[in-house]
């Protein structure tokens, strides 16, 4: 699993300080994270669009209590893979 600081790393060895790499990671994930609470898709070209769904409520059983509960409705984000990160995964490497 990569994680966040790993990315910085990766970033680093592009060319970028850690100190920018970790701005610019923190930014584009608050960009996204704003515009998907205020309702809009991002969409990224070839990598993916990004949404927000709304769940259905939805009962089931608590298996301790054997009751009926009803789990409220709420909304849940969502990624769609683009074209050209599905092939990229699918052959093995970025053909751009």
């Amino acid at each position: 699993m990569l994680k966040k600081n790993e990315m910085i790393e990766r970033l680093a060895q592009k060319g970028y300080t850690k100190k920018n790499a970790g701005i610019i990671m923190d930014d584009v994930m608050m960009v996204i994270m704003e515009a998907l609470v205020e309702g809009e898709e991002v969409m990224l070209h070839g990598f993916g669009t990004f949404s927000v769904k709304e769940v259905a409520p939805r009962s089931m059983v608590d298996l301790q209590s054997k009751e009926r509960i009803v789990i409220p409705g709420h909304k849940a984000p969502k990624f769609v893979p683009g074209e050209l990160l599905k092939r990229s995964v699918r052959e093995g490497f970025i053909r751009t």
